[in-house]
């Protein structure tokens, strides 16, 4: 039996799957908005609060690169280069095709400072710990701002949000003692994949022995949440509706949980806007409403996506490898 064919026909097969989902769940979300309405929001916002939504989201980008910046060895990236990898890398997660797109952040790592891959995957599953314990945080405040500070849900919610980040190291190391136990010992191919989990292992232990830095780059994925739920608040505003920051928060924060989902294709569209629409019809907001304003609000942010993407792209293809930008 030939393993390689069956595992790319059961990738095929989880594809098809997602590609299928986010199709359902984009034509529910039409269906309960109408594309007329989603129309008349995207071509009648207020051009001023467009303009502050995407300095909103450039100001996401780089937070972004700040946090690479302190998750990286002191002096082995600078502001500028980080934010540029950060926009492409940001441009590649969202519009490639069934989440492939994250491995760009370790291969830009590499183009621009000379990173190997490995420690590359390190520093993004660092980043993603971080924005995950981030939006607990966040999204705990916004509840308890919602529900009263002495509802205990709040508390639970975050907790379980930030508590899987914190586990990080301790997981790295049972999937390296897994590989040395388990694929070492089939040939060579086994070996390349155990000193892959063990540069991981390292590579997070030394953001362990670096706590002022960690903490930095915790402090920047705060900063950075901030900025989308600006961008978000300022995209409602524009398209005329004032929500209360806390209602924007949560219900934002629910929208980027659903994104956890497995069964994204490109842009995260789908799964996006039904939890966008569960979350901001669970607060009150009429079913129409909730999925009309998160269609259209998702769809801007891909357009300031790909334009801060394009420009990085562009400055990236046009320089060689390792030279400083």
């Amino acid at each position: 039996m030939n393993r390689p064919s069956e595992t790319r026909a059961s990738r095929a097969g989880r594809r098809v799957v997602g590609a299928v989902v986010a199709v359902v769940l984009v034509a529910g979300v039409l269906y309960l908005a109408r594309p007329v309405t989603i129309w008349e929001l995207l071509t009648t916002g207020d051009p001023v609060l467009l303009v502050l939504a995407m300095i909103a989201a450039g100001a996401a980008l780089v937070m972004r690169g700040l946090r690479l910046v302190a998750l990286m060895p002191p002096g082995e990236l600078r502001i500028g280069e980080s934010t540029i990898v950060a926009a492409a890398a940001q441009a590649a997660a969202l519009f490639a095709p069934a989440r492939v797109g994250e491995f760009a952040l370790p291969w830009l790592l590499r183009r621009v400072t000379g990173r190997d891959l490995a420690a590359g995957v390190g520093t993004l599953l660092a980043a993603r710990a971080l924005d995950l314990a981030g939006l607990g945080l966040w999204a705990g405040w916004a509840i308890l701002a919602i529900w009263g500070w002495t509802e205990p849900v709040a508390l639970m919610v975050a907790v379980a949000l930030v508590a899987p980040p914190l586990m990080l190291p301790a997981t790295l190391r049972m999937i390296h003692r897994l590989a040395l136990r388990c694929l070492a010992p089939r040939g060579r191919r086994g070996r390349r994949w155990a000193r892959r989990s063990r540069r991981l292992v390292v590579g997070v232990t030394e953001l362990q022995r670096r706590p002022g830095r960690l903490a930095a780059a915790m402090v920047a994925s705060l900063a950075m949440w901030a900025c989308l739920w600006a961008l978000a608040w300022f995209l409602l505003a524009a398209m005329g509706y004032r929500w209360p920051a806390a209602e924007v928060v949560a219900g934002s924060a629910a929208a980027s949980l659903s994104n956890l989902l497995p069964v994204n294709v490109i842009g995260n569209m789908g799964t996006l806007e039904a939890g966008w629409t569960a979350a901001f019809t669970a607060l009150g907001v009429p079913v129409s409403v909730a999925a009309a304003t998160g269609l259209a609000s998702h769809l801007w942010a891909l357009v300031f996506a790909a334009a801060y993407g394009a420009v990085a792209w562009f400055v990236l293809t046009r320089r060689n490898p390792h030279q400083s930008i």
